[in-house]
């Protein structure tokens, strides 16, 4: 029965690696490719977008699913506990970090995501601007290395007995689940971010000529 059972978790880590490859993430989803030099009108229009993707319902599931994600017991697998406490550091700094979006938004254009004029916003620096920027940056690199590793994990499970495998599997499923909620608001933060830093570029460079 044991061996069975060992077969059958075998079969499921397998399955697993199969699938593993659906949430690989092959570029730091926070690098942004396009650095064309945006007018103002174009900026405010890109700005609109990635509000209306934040309030959009798919995205607030994401938000929702990460918050919800249950960091699983330690499998006493090097590997895969050490990728899991990763995954589970860069949620829970995403989380803490979350309030920054709305913050730098408001003192950048001073109005709230809503498009609510704003006064009582602590301004914010041009280098606190680039310092989320240069944080998003990381936390993407990070992500991209743990998700070359999820590929080389199941191998770690297979030689690590009955118990620990079964463990092993459920930190694998919350590592997946994770990686693909990571990649989208690391993407979503750093396109927002580089967006105020180019808007906040221009206002000076108005006031300068002034």
């Amino acid at each position: 029965m044991k061996k069975l059972l060992l077969s059958a978790v075998f079969a499921l880590t397998l399955c697993f690696a199969a699938k593993a490859q659906d949430e690989t993430v092959a570029e730091n989803p926070a690098e942004i490719k396009d650095t064309k030099t945006l007018t103002v009108d174009e900026l405010k229009a890109q700005r609109a977008e990635l509000v209306a993707m934040l309030k959009s319902e798919d995205f607030q599931k994401v938000l929702a699913k990460a918050d919800n994600l249950k960091v699983p017991k330690e499998a006493g697998i090097a590997g895969v506990d050490a990728l899991a406490n990763m995954v589970s550091t860069m949620l829970t700094q995403l989380k803490e970090n979350r309030q920054l979006i709305p913050q730098m938004y408001a003192s950048v254009t001073g109005q709230t995501i809503d498009g609510l004029p704003t006064t009582e916003v602590k301004p914010l620096s041009p280098d606190q601007l680039v310092g989320f920027s240069k944080l998003c940056l990381a936390m993407g690199s990070s992500l991209l290395k743990s998700s070359k590793d999820l590929i080389t994990l199941p191998g770690e499970i297979k030689s690590a007995g009955l118990m620990k495998g079964i463990k092993g599997l459920k930190s694998l499923m919350y590592i997946k689940s994770s990686i693909g909620a990571l990649k989208q608001e690391i993407s979503f933060n750093s396109k927002m971010i580089n967006n105020l830093i180019a808007t906040n570029k221009l206002a000076m460079a108005a006031n300068t000529t002034k």
